[in-house]
């Protein structure tokens, strides 16, 4: 694999853990590929745990969430090499 690829990714932040757990709870149902990780600095002081989804899937996931009524503290855009 070349590591010189970017590879986008979003990760949403969430304020509590019940968010970011009900969050990945929604997402998961629907099939859609995410990684719990820990939230980065980036996004401030929150709950501690973040959701990583491929950047065309953002906003669907913003729409799941939404629907789902889960808020989030922020979204940040990162690079993967």
């Amino acid at each position: 694999m070349n590591s010189d690829v970017e590879r986008p990714y979003v990760v949403f932040g969430f304020e509590t853990t019940h968010d970011a757990l009900t969050a990945e709870a929604a997402l998961a149902a629907t099939g859609l590929a995410l990684t719990v990780m820990p939230s980065p600095k980036v996004l401030g002081a929150l709950c501690g745990i973040a959701l990583r989804v491929a950047e065309d899937d953002a906003p669907l996931v913003e729409r799941i969430l939404a629907e789902a009524g889960v808020g989030w503290s922020g979204s940040v855009r990162i690079l993967d090499r």
